[in-house]
Protein backbone atom coordinates (compact mmCIF):
# COMPACT_ATOMS: atom_id res chain seq x y z
CA UNK A 1 0.00 0.00 0.00
CA UNK A 2 0.99 3.63 -0.31
CA UNK A 3 2.98 4.99 2.60
CA UNK A 4 3.66 8.67 1.97
CA UNK A 5 4.25 11.09 -0.85
CA UNK A 6 7.56 9.47 -1.74
CA UNK A 7 5.95 6.06 -2.10
CA UNK A 8 3.01 7.30 -4.14
CA UNK A 9 5.18 8.92 -6.76
CA UNK A 10 6.60 7.05 -9.68
CA UNK A 11 10.35 6.48 -9.47
CA UNK A 12 11.42 9.71 -11.12
CA UNK A 13 15.11 10.46 -10.58
CA UNK A 14 15.40 14.07 -9.42
CA UNK A 15 19.05 14.20 -10.51
CA UNK A 16 18.05 13.40 -14.08
CA UNK A 17 14.93 15.55 -13.98
CA UNK A 18 15.65 18.64 -11.87
CA UNK A 19 12.73 20.68 -10.56
CA UNK A 20 11.55 23.35 -12.98
CA UNK A 21 9.87 26.65 -12.11
CA UNK A 22 6.09 26.31 -11.95
CA UNK A 23 4.10 28.06 -14.63
CA UNK A 24 0.59 26.86 -13.79
CA UNK A 25 -1.07 28.00 -10.53
CA UNK A 26 -0.96 25.67 -7.53
CA UNK A 27 -4.74 25.87 -7.27
CA UNK A 28 -7.19 26.52 -10.10
CA UNK A 29 -10.43 28.27 -9.14
CA UNK A 30 -13.41 28.48 -11.47
CA UNK A 31 -17.02 29.53 -11.08
CA UNK A 32 -19.49 27.15 -12.73
CA UNK A 33 -22.80 28.92 -12.22
CA UNK A 34 -23.48 28.59 -8.49
CA UNK A 35 -20.62 26.12 -8.02
CA UNK A 36 -17.11 27.16 -6.98
CA UNK A 37 -14.68 24.55 -8.32
CA UNK A 38 -11.28 24.42 -6.61
CA UNK A 39 -8.78 22.13 -8.35
CA UNK A 40 -5.46 21.36 -6.66
CA UNK A 41 -2.87 21.42 -9.38
CA UNK A 42 0.43 19.94 -8.22
CA UNK A 43 0.29 16.36 -9.51
CA UNK A 44 4.10 16.25 -9.54
CA UNK A 45 4.04 15.99 -5.73
CA UNK A 46 0.63 14.30 -5.50
CA UNK A 47 -1.04 17.55 -4.48
CA UNK A 48 0.80 17.60 -1.19
CA UNK A 49 -0.42 20.19 1.31
CA UNK A 50 2.64 22.40 1.24
CA UNK A 51 2.67 25.79 2.92
CA UNK A 52 1.87 27.42 -0.41
CA UNK A 53 -1.04 25.06 -1.15
CA UNK A 54 -2.47 25.66 2.32
CA UNK A 55 -2.25 29.42 1.73
CA UNK A 56 -4.18 29.05 -1.52
CA UNK A 57 -6.88 26.92 0.09
CA UNK A 58 -7.18 29.39 2.94
CA UNK A 59 -7.60 32.24 0.47
CA UNK A 60 -10.35 30.55 -1.53
CA UNK A 61 -12.29 29.30 1.49
CA UNK A 62 -12.29 32.79 3.01
CA UNK A 63 -15.85 34.08 3.69
CA UNK A 64 -15.65 36.76 0.99
CA UNK A 65 -14.90 34.13 -1.66
CA UNK A 66 -17.80 31.80 -0.82
CA UNK A 67 -20.42 34.40 0.09
CA UNK A 68 -22.34 34.05 -3.18
CA UNK A 69 -21.88 30.40 -4.15
CA UNK A 70 -24.12 27.47 -3.22
CA UNK A 71 -21.55 24.69 -3.09
CA UNK A 72 -17.77 24.18 -3.31
CA UNK A 73 -16.27 21.31 -5.31
CA UNK A 74 -12.73 20.26 -4.39
CA UNK A 75 -10.76 18.08 -6.80
CA UNK A 76 -7.16 17.36 -7.71
CA UNK A 77 -5.04 16.97 -10.84
CA UNK A 78 -3.24 13.77 -11.72
CA UNK A 79 -3.66 10.27 -10.39
CA UNK A 80 -3.99 11.11 -6.69
CA UNK A 81 -6.15 13.42 -4.60
CA UNK A 82 -3.49 14.16 -2.00
CA UNK A 83 -0.59 12.44 -0.29
CA UNK A 84 -0.58 14.61 2.84
CA UNK A 85 2.01 17.13 3.89
CA UNK A 86 5.07 17.74 1.75
CA UNK A 87 7.63 15.57 3.56
CA UNK A 88 10.52 17.13 1.66
CA UNK A 89 9.45 20.55 2.90
CA UNK A 90 9.06 19.27 6.47
CA UNK A 91 12.54 17.73 6.41
CA UNK A 92 14.19 20.87 5.05
CA UNK A 93 15.75 23.79 6.88
CA UNK A 94 12.71 25.88 5.92
CA UNK A 95 10.38 23.65 7.98
CA UNK A 96 8.27 25.59 10.45
CA UNK A 97 6.05 24.07 13.14
CA UNK A 98 3.41 26.66 12.27
CA UNK A 99 2.42 24.55 9.26
CA UNK A 100 0.36 22.24 11.49
CA UNK A 101 -1.61 25.15 12.92
CA UNK A 102 -2.04 26.58 9.41
CA UNK A 103 -3.31 23.21 8.18
CA UNK A 104 -5.74 22.98 11.09
CA UNK A 105 -7.07 26.45 10.28
CA UNK A 106 -7.73 25.43 6.68
CA UNK A 107 -9.54 22.27 7.77
CA UNK A 108 -11.74 24.27 10.14
CA UNK A 109 -12.55 26.68 7.29
CA UNK A 110 -13.61 23.75 5.11
CA UNK A 111 -15.79 22.28 7.85
CA UNK A 112 -17.32 25.68 8.69
CA UNK A 113 -17.79 26.76 5.09
CA UNK A 114 -21.32 28.25 4.98
CA UNK A 115 -22.26 26.06 2.01
CA UNK A 116 -21.76 22.33 1.39
CA UNK A 117 -18.35 21.10 0.28
CA UNK A 118 -17.90 18.15 -2.07
CA UNK A 119 -14.59 16.30 -2.56
CA UNK A 120 -13.88 14.22 -5.67
CA UNK A 121 -11.22 11.72 -4.59
CA UNK A 122 -9.11 9.59 -6.90
CA UNK A 123 -6.00 7.57 -6.12
CA UNK A 124 -4.60 8.10 -2.65
CA UNK A 125 -6.00 10.40 -0.02
CA UNK A 126 -3.44 9.91 2.72
CA UNK A 127 -2.61 11.67 5.98
CA UNK A 128 -3.50 15.37 5.55
CA UNK A 129 -5.02 14.47 2.16
CA UNK A 130 -7.38 12.09 3.93
CA UNK A 131 -7.99 14.82 6.51
CA UNK A 132 -8.96 17.27 3.78
CA UNK A 133 -11.40 14.84 2.18
CA UNK A 134 -12.88 13.87 5.55
CA UNK A 135 -13.42 17.54 6.36
CA UNK A 136 -15.76 17.93 3.37
CA UNK A 137 -19.49 17.34 3.73
CA UNK A 138 -19.74 14.93 0.80
CA UNK A 139 -17.01 12.68 -0.58
CA UNK A 140 -17.28 11.00 -3.98
CA UNK A 141 -14.61 8.32 -4.35
CA UNK A 142 -13.31 6.83 -7.56
CA UNK A 143 -13.44 3.01 -7.57
CA UNK A 144 -9.66 2.86 -7.17
CA UNK A 145 -9.41 5.47 -4.42
CA UNK A 146 -7.72 4.64 -1.12
CA UNK A 147 -7.99 6.45 2.18
CA UNK A 148 -5.31 6.19 4.84
CA UNK A 149 -3.45 7.73 7.77
CA UNK A 150 -0.09 5.94 7.43
CA UNK A 151 1.97 8.16 9.72
CA UNK A 152 2.76 5.35 12.16
CA UNK A 153 4.68 3.58 9.41
CA UNK A 154 7.24 6.37 9.43
CA UNK A 155 7.23 6.87 13.18
CA UNK A 156 4.68 9.68 13.26
CA UNK A 157 1.08 9.45 14.50
CA UNK A 158 -1.35 11.33 12.25
CA UNK A 159 -2.53 13.67 14.98
CA UNK A 160 -4.36 16.42 13.10
CA UNK A 161 -5.84 13.99 10.53
CA UNK A 162 -7.26 12.01 13.46
CA UNK A 163 -9.57 14.92 14.28
CA UNK A 164 -11.26 14.82 10.87
CA UNK A 165 -11.19 11.04 10.45
CA UNK A 166 -12.74 10.25 13.85
CA UNK A 167 -15.52 12.72 13.11
CA UNK A 168 -16.25 11.28 9.68
CA UNK A 169 -15.68 7.52 10.09
CA UNK A 170 -16.90 5.22 12.82
CA UNK A 171 -14.46 5.23 15.73
CA UNK A 172 -13.42 1.57 15.48
CA UNK A 173 -12.41 1.89 11.83
CA UNK A 174 -10.72 5.24 12.45
CA UNK A 175 -8.64 3.78 15.28
CA UNK A 176 -7.66 0.84 13.07
CA UNK A 177 -6.49 3.23 10.36
CA UNK A 178 -4.60 5.49 12.75
CA UNK A 179 -2.81 2.83 14.84
CA UNK A 180 -2.00 0.29 12.10
CA UNK A 181 -1.61 2.54 9.07
CA UNK A 182 -4.13 0.39 7.20
CA UNK A 183 -5.71 2.13 4.24
CA UNK A 184 -9.28 1.64 3.04
CA UNK A 185 -10.58 0.93 -0.43
CA UNK A 186 -13.35 3.11 -1.79
CA UNK A 187 -15.98 0.55 -0.82
CA UNK A 188 -14.52 0.19 2.68
CA UNK A 189 -14.45 3.99 3.04
CA UNK A 190 -18.11 4.06 2.00
CA UNK A 191 -19.01 1.47 4.64
CA UNK A 192 -17.00 3.31 7.30
CA UNK A 193 -18.55 6.71 6.57
CA UNK A 194 -15.46 8.34 5.03
CA UNK A 195 -17.05 8.36 1.58
CA UNK A 196 -20.60 9.27 0.56
CA UNK A 197 -20.64 7.53 -2.82
CA UNK A 198 -18.40 5.51 -5.10
CA UNK A 199 -18.34 6.75 -8.68
CA UNK A 200 -19.12 4.37 -11.53
CA UNK A 201 -15.58 4.73 -12.87
CA UNK A 202 -12.42 6.78 -12.46
CA UNK A 203 -13.25 8.55 -15.70
CA UNK A 204 -16.69 9.69 -14.55
CA UNK A 205 -15.59 10.80 -11.05
CA UNK A 206 -15.53 14.53 -11.72
CA UNK A 207 -18.69 14.41 -13.81
CA UNK A 208 -20.58 12.62 -11.02
CA UNK A 209 -19.23 14.97 -8.34
CA UNK A 210 -20.23 17.99 -10.41
CA UNK A 211 -23.71 16.52 -10.91
CA UNK A 212 -24.10 16.37 -7.12
CA UNK A 213 -22.96 19.99 -6.90
CA UNK A 214 -25.44 21.06 -9.56
CA UNK A 215 -28.25 19.28 -7.72
CA UNK A 216 -27.37 21.17 -4.55
CA UNK A 217 -27.03 24.43 -6.48
CA UNK A 218 -30.59 24.13 -7.80
CA UNK A 219 -31.86 24.59 -4.25
CA UNK A 220 -32.21 28.27 -3.25
CA UNK A 221 -29.03 29.39 -1.51
CA UNK A 222 -30.87 30.57 1.59
CA UNK A 223 -32.11 27.01 2.15
CA UNK A 224 -28.64 25.53 1.65
CA UNK A 225 -26.97 28.03 3.99
CA UNK A 226 -29.59 27.58 6.73
CA UNK A 227 -29.29 23.81 6.39
CA UNK A 228 -25.49 23.79 6.61
CA UNK A 229 -25.59 26.00 9.71
CA UNK A 230 -28.03 23.65 11.40
CA UNK A 231 -25.88 20.61 10.63
CA UNK A 232 -22.90 22.27 12.29
CA UNK A 233 -24.82 23.66 15.27
CA UNK A 234 -26.64 20.47 16.21
CA UNK A 235 -23.98 17.89 15.36
CA UNK A 236 -22.20 17.83 18.70
CA UNK A 237 -25.02 19.26 20.80
CA UNK A 238 -26.90 17.25 23.44
CA UNK A 239 -30.05 15.60 22.14
CA UNK A 240 -32.49 18.07 23.69
CA UNK A 241 -30.48 21.04 22.47
CA UNK A 242 -30.17 19.55 18.99
CA UNK A 243 -33.93 19.10 18.66
CA UNK A 244 -34.62 22.58 19.97
CA UNK A 245 -32.23 24.01 17.40
CA UNK A 246 -33.80 21.93 14.63
CA UNK A 247 -37.34 22.89 15.62
CA UNK A 248 -36.46 26.58 15.54
CA UNK A 249 -34.79 26.03 12.18
CA UNK A 250 -38.00 24.51 10.81
CA UNK A 251 -40.05 27.45 12.07
CA UNK A 252 -37.70 29.96 10.44
CA UNK A 253 -37.48 27.89 7.27
CA UNK A 254 -41.26 27.87 6.83
CA UNK A 255 -41.20 31.67 6.74
CA UNK A 256 -38.89 31.78 3.74
CA UNK A 257 -40.23 32.45 0.24
CA UNK A 258 -38.51 29.26 -0.86
CA UNK A 259 -40.61 27.09 1.46
CA UNK A 260 -43.85 28.85 0.52
CA UNK A 261 -43.14 28.47 -3.21
CA UNK A 262 -41.87 24.91 -2.89
CA UNK A 263 -44.91 23.71 -0.95
CA UNK A 264 -47.32 25.50 -3.28
CA UNK A 265 -45.59 24.02 -6.34
CA UNK A 266 -45.83 20.54 -4.81
CA UNK A 267 -49.54 20.95 -4.13
CA UNK A 268 -50.13 22.27 -7.64
CA UNK A 269 -48.01 19.51 -9.18
CA UNK A 270 -45.69 21.91 -11.01
CA UNK A 271 -41.96 22.74 -10.88
CA UNK A 272 -41.02 25.28 -8.24
CA UNK A 273 -40.16 28.70 -9.63
CA UNK A 274 -37.30 29.94 -7.46
CA UNK A 275 -36.26 33.57 -7.41
CA UNK A 276 -33.05 34.60 -9.15
CA UNK A 277 -30.05 34.78 -6.82
CA UNK A 278 -28.69 38.29 -6.30
CA UNK A 279 -25.15 37.11 -7.06
CA UNK A 280 -26.24 35.71 -10.43
CA UNK A 281 -27.99 38.96 -11.30
CA UNK A 282 -24.89 41.01 -10.45
CA UNK A 283 -22.55 38.71 -12.38
CA UNK A 284 -24.79 38.71 -15.45
CA UNK A 285 -25.16 42.49 -15.49
CA UNK A 286 -21.37 42.78 -15.42
CA UNK A 287 -21.21 40.62 -18.58
CA UNK A 288 -23.44 42.89 -20.66
CA UNK A 289 -20.38 44.85 -21.81
CA UNK A 290 -19.29 41.69 -23.65
CA UNK A 291 -22.43 41.62 -25.79
CA UNK A 292 -26.13 40.79 -25.54
CA UNK A 293 -28.18 38.80 -28.04
CA UNK A 294 -31.86 39.73 -27.67
CA UNK A 295 -33.91 36.75 -28.84
CA UNK A 296 -37.32 37.94 -30.00
CA UNK A 297 -36.32 41.57 -30.51
CA UNK A 298 -39.22 43.10 -32.40
CA UNK A 299 -39.32 45.77 -35.10
CA UNK A 300 -42.62 46.96 -33.60
CA UNK A 301 -41.84 49.99 -31.43
CA UNK A 302 -44.81 49.24 -29.19
CA UNK A 303 -43.34 45.91 -28.07
CA UNK A 304 -41.31 45.53 -24.87
CA UNK A 305 -38.60 43.59 -26.70
CA UNK A 306 -38.10 46.56 -29.06
CA UNK A 307 -37.71 49.00 -26.17
CA UNK A 308 -35.34 46.81 -24.20
CA UNK A 309 -33.20 46.18 -27.29
CA UNK A 310 -32.90 49.92 -27.93
CA UNK A 311 -32.20 50.81 -24.31
CA UNK A 312 -29.36 48.32 -24.10
CA UNK A 313 -27.99 49.29 -27.53
CA UNK A 314 -28.20 53.02 -26.78
CA UNK A 315 -26.36 52.36 -23.53
CA UNK A 316 -23.31 51.58 -25.64
CA UNK A 317 -23.36 47.81 -25.24
CA UNK A 318 -22.88 45.44 -28.21
CA UNK A 319 -26.43 44.28 -28.90
CA UNK A 320 -27.64 41.79 -31.52
CA UNK A 321 -31.33 41.34 -32.43
CA UNK A 322 -32.41 37.73 -33.05
CA UNK A 323 -35.68 37.28 -34.94
CA UNK A 324 -36.39 34.78 -37.74
CA UNK A 325 -39.19 36.91 -39.21
CA UNK A 326 -37.71 40.44 -39.16
CA UNK A 327 -35.08 41.96 -41.46
CA UNK A 328 -34.01 44.89 -39.27
CA UNK A 329 -34.67 46.37 -35.83
CA UNK A 330 -33.94 50.06 -35.26
CA UNK A 331 -31.63 50.07 -38.26
CA UNK A 332 -29.64 47.06 -37.03
CA UNK A 333 -29.20 43.87 -39.00
CA UNK A 334 -31.31 41.04 -37.61
CA UNK A 335 -29.98 37.50 -37.25
CA UNK A 336 -32.23 34.50 -37.71
CA UNK A 337 -30.59 32.38 -35.01
CA UNK A 338 -28.08 32.79 -32.21
CA UNK A 339 -25.40 30.82 -34.02
CA UNK A 340 -25.67 33.09 -37.09
CA UNK A 341 -24.29 36.07 -35.15
CA UNK A 342 -20.74 36.46 -36.53
CA UNK A 343 -19.14 37.57 -33.26
CA UNK A 344 -19.12 36.28 -29.69
CA UNK A 345 -21.53 37.60 -27.07
CA UNK A 346 -21.87 36.81 -23.37
CA UNK A 347 -25.58 37.19 -22.53
CA UNK A 348 -28.67 35.73 -24.20
CA UNK A 349 -31.74 37.82 -23.34
CA UNK A 350 -34.91 35.82 -24.03
CA UNK A 351 -38.28 37.20 -25.11
CA UNK A 352 -40.10 33.92 -25.74
CA UNK A 353 -43.07 32.18 -24.21
CA UNK A 354 -42.44 30.11 -21.11
CA UNK A 355 -41.93 26.38 -21.50
CA UNK A 356 -40.70 24.78 -24.75
CA UNK A 357 -40.15 28.04 -26.73
CA UNK A 358 -37.88 29.48 -24.02
CA UNK A 359 -36.27 26.08 -23.42
CA UNK A 360 -35.32 25.84 -27.10
CA UNK A 361 -33.40 29.13 -26.84
CA UNK A 362 -31.71 28.07 -23.60
CA UNK A 363 -30.55 24.81 -25.15
CA UNK A 364 -29.13 26.71 -28.12
CA UNK A 365 -27.26 28.99 -25.70
CA UNK A 366 -25.84 25.90 -23.96
CA UNK A 367 -24.62 24.52 -27.27
CA UNK A 368 -22.93 27.81 -28.14
CA UNK A 369 -21.27 27.97 -24.72
CA UNK A 370 -19.89 24.46 -25.14
CA UNK A 371 -18.66 25.41 -28.62
CA UNK A 372 -16.61 28.27 -27.15
CA UNK A 373 -18.75 31.08 -28.56
CA UNK A 374 -18.48 33.18 -25.41
CA UNK A 375 -21.99 32.66 -23.99
CA UNK A 376 -21.88 32.82 -20.20
CA UNK A 377 -25.40 33.76 -19.11
CA UNK A 378 -29.07 33.40 -19.99
CA UNK A 379 -31.58 36.08 -18.96
CA UNK A 380 -35.30 35.26 -19.18
CA UNK A 381 -37.47 38.36 -19.29
CA UNK A 382 -40.45 39.08 -17.05
CA UNK A 383 -42.92 36.20 -16.95
CA UNK A 384 -40.60 33.82 -18.84
CA UNK A 385 -39.68 30.52 -17.17
CA UNK A 386 -38.43 27.12 -18.34
CA UNK A 387 -37.40 25.33 -15.10
CA UNK A 388 -35.93 22.15 -16.56
CA UNK A 389 -33.95 24.05 -19.22
CA UNK A 390 -32.77 26.48 -16.53
CA UNK A 391 -31.36 23.48 -14.63
CA UNK A 392 -29.58 22.27 -17.76
CA UNK A 393 -28.03 25.69 -18.27
CA UNK A 394 -26.73 25.86 -14.70
CA UNK A 395 -25.39 22.31 -15.01
CA UNK A 396 -23.48 23.52 -18.08
CA UNK A 397 -21.93 26.31 -15.99
CA UNK A 398 -24.08 29.18 -17.26
CA UNK A 399 -25.51 31.93 -15.10
CA UNK A 400 -29.30 31.98 -15.23
CA UNK A 401 -31.64 34.84 -14.31
CA UNK A 402 -35.37 34.36 -14.85
CA UNK A 403 -38.56 36.40 -14.64
CA UNK A 404 -36.83 39.78 -14.49
CA UNK A 405 -36.41 42.70 -16.87
CA UNK A 406 -32.83 43.21 -18.02
CA UNK A 407 -33.36 46.93 -18.63
CA UNK A 408 -34.81 47.49 -15.16
CA UNK A 409 -31.86 45.82 -13.44
CA UNK A 410 -29.35 47.61 -15.66
CA UNK A 411 -30.88 50.94 -14.68
CA UNK A 412 -31.14 50.10 -11.00
CA UNK A 413 -27.48 49.10 -10.88
CA UNK A 414 -26.26 52.14 -12.83
CA UNK A 415 -25.37 50.39 -16.08
CA UNK A 416 -27.96 52.52 -17.91
CA UNK A 417 -28.98 56.13 -17.19
CA UNK A 418 -32.40 56.81 -15.65
CA UNK A 419 -35.25 57.47 -18.04
CA UNK A 420 -36.37 61.11 -18.33
CA UNK A 421 -39.17 61.98 -15.87
CA UNK A 422 -41.64 62.49 -18.72
CA UNK A 423 -41.01 59.11 -20.29
CA UNK A 424 -44.15 56.95 -20.00
CA UNK A 425 -41.97 54.03 -18.89
CA UNK A 426 -40.09 55.96 -16.18
CA UNK A 427 -42.44 54.68 -13.49
CA UNK A 428 -43.51 51.08 -13.06
CA UNK A 429 -41.15 49.97 -15.80
CA UNK A 430 -40.90 46.42 -14.50
CA UNK A 431 -44.64 45.83 -14.49
CA UNK A 432 -45.32 47.54 -17.84
CA UNK A 433 -42.69 45.57 -19.76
Amino acid sequence: SFLCANHCLDTTNSRLFPALPRIMPLLLAKRLGRVLHLHMNTPENLNALSSDMLSMLKKHFAPENVKDVSVVLLSAAGKHFGAGHNLAEMASKEYKEQIFFDCSEVMKMVVRCPVPTVAAVQGCAFAAGCQLAASCDIVVAAPGARFGTPGVKIGFFCGTPSVAVTRAANLKTAADMLFTGRDLTAEQALAAGLASRVAASNETLLEEALAICNTIAETPREVVVHGKKLLLDQRDAPLDTAYNLASQHMIEGMRLFSAKEGIQAFLEKRPALWKAEESEIAQTLALVKDGVAVVGASADASRASHRVFNWVKDGGYPTYPINPTASEVSGCKVYKTLDSVPTNFAVVDVFRKSGPPAAEVIDEAIRLAKAGKGVKAVWLQLGVRAPEAEKRARAAGLLVVADRCLAVDLREQGYLPPLPPGDPHAHGLASKL
